[in-house]
């Protein structure tokens, strides 16, 4: 079986995405060394994250995190520009793994016209050359892999920052390491008994459907996310009590689509009550249409751990259903063709 033979898995995974994934406790470790430098107190309307693709997922997490410790409004911003909202009074992370992303440095320069707080990260590029000629606070992080697998690189810096401006509780990192490095041994590739390959399993060749309620959103997109660049396929998400009003109804027709998906549900402790009860429900309704549902629940103590369970098992998943998928996980042509293309014009 290819999910248990090294040698095979090499002649697929050519750029060796499997390292990655196997070190990323020592990634997240690293990360939280990072200097970010000293803050100087100060009031804020609202925070905008400017981002895209695997550097904006990093928003989409810590914008649950101050939720859950803060009252100030925090916007994740996929975008050019910036919404008609920034101010001077605006705290804006601009953040690009690479500090070349069209969108992002669209939402920088508008952000340096309207005077907002701007704090930027990047591994290099036009993000941190303008921010030093500018004298803007920039972080820099290491270079040379993926974005969507330098989450820890992105994550920490940013989480230490909001931290030191009173937005969050300060994040144990350790605990992050410690299940991380566990996560490599329970869901890597000479684990036999392997929830993360099972569920790859389940997943290959089926119409793959993930739900969550709003604490676990992040995680559930990253699912998306990760299933779609990683395994090249298409998954969609939806989320509780919204779905409930509409989507909940799509699962009759057209059935010769339905009859091949199958459904993620994503739980938490801290769910609201009620929020579990429609999940209860809802797992009926489908199931009684004949439809595969399976339910994940996630691990830890504190909402940080928790999402993290999830996106390091969603990760290990996209790894497996790209090998299943006999696909190069790195491998992004047609993201690669477009920026090419627009880079041009």
């Amino acid at each position: 079986m290819i999910l248990e033979n090294r040698d095979l898995i090499n002649k697929i995974d050519k750029s060796d995405m499997l390292s990655l994934l196997e070190n990323f406790d020592s990634q997240c470790l690293k990360a939280s060394s990072i200097d970010v430098g000293k803050i100087s107190p100060d009031v804020f309307d609202h925070i905008i994250f400017a981002g895209m693709g695997g550097s904006a997922i990093v928003g989409d997490i810590l914008k649950q995190i101050v939720e859950v410790h803060s009252k100030i409004p925090f916007i994740v911003h996929r975008n050019y520009g910036l919404p008609p909202y920034a101010t001077s009074k605006t705290l804006i992370f601009t953040v690009s793994y690479s500090g070349n992303t069209e969108e992002t440095l669209s939402a920088f320069k508008e952000a340096m016209k309207l005077g907002c707080k701007i704090i930027s990260l990047s591994s290099g590029g036009e993000l941190e050359k303008i921010s030093k000629k500018q004298g803007i606070k920039h972080i820099k992080i290491p270079s040379g892999q993926p974005p969507r697998c330098s989450l820890g690189y992105m994550f920490f810096p940013l989480a230490k920052l909001l931290e030191k401006f009173g937005y969050i509780e300060k994040v144990n990192t350790m605990k992050i390491v410690e299940m991380a490095r566990s996560y490599a041994k329970i869901y890597g590739v000479d684990s036999m008994e392997n929830k993360a390959k099972e569920i790859a399993k389940v997943m290959h060749g089926k119409n793959v459907i993930v739900y969550s309620g709003e604490l676990l959103a992040s995680a559930a997109l990253r699912w998306k996310t990760q299933i779609a660049e990683n395994s090249k396929q298409m998954t969609s998400i939806n989320f509780f009590p919204e779905l409930n009003h509409n989507e909940i109804m799509a699962w009759n027709f057209p059935f010769s689509v339905l009859k091949n998906c199958v459904v993620f549900l994503l739980r938490d402790k801290d769910d609201n009550d009620r929020i579990r009860l429609r999940m209860d429900l809802t797992i009926k309704i489908i199931r009684e249409k004949g439809i595969q549902v399976y339910e994940v629940e996630s691990e830890g103590q504190d909402i940080v751990e928790r999402i993290f369970s999830l996106i390091i098992l969603g990760d290990w998943i996209s790894f497996y259903l790209a090998l299943l998928n006999g696909v190069d996980p790195t491998e992004i042509k047609e993201i690669s063709y477009l920026k090419k293309e627009l880079a041009s014009t």
